[in-house]
């Protein structure tokens, strides 16, 4: 029997779930917030156009007073899936790695994290 490779993952921080009335403004573009780390977001968002390669992010709380305006990304990863039927526009995941975090946006980016309280 052959020994499976150890799948190394080549993120150097750990990902958690977004908590669900997280989003992410991405330009002009309102976007559902999937998942946080200390160096990056993924994101998903319906589009017939791709991500840009960099951009301005603003993270946000639906009914909360809590945000984190200005976090710079660049697209690390992007994936593009149909929406079934016709006429609906495709569904995009993106990947976004924030171009050099302060430790300040670290410690804020921990509250968009989901918990079950």
């Amino acid at each position: 029997m052959a020994m499976m490779e150890k799948h190394e993952d080549k993120r150097r921080h750990p990902r958690f779930r977004a908590a669900d009335s997280a989003l992410a403004a991405c330009g002009m573009e309102a976007c559902a917030l999937l998942d946080v780390s200390a160096g990056g977001l993924g994101i998903q968002y319906y589009g017939e156009r791709p991500f840009p390669r960099e951009i301005s992010v603003d993270l946000l709380f639906l009914n909360r007073d809590l945000t984190l305006p200005g976090l710079f990304c660049r697209k690390v990863f992007e994936a593009r899936k149909p929406n079934g039927k016709e006429g609906r526009l495709p569904v995009w995941h993106v990947g976004l790695e924030i171009v050099s975090p302060t430790p300040e946006m670290v410690q804020r980016l921990r509250h968009f994290r989901w918990t079950e309280s």
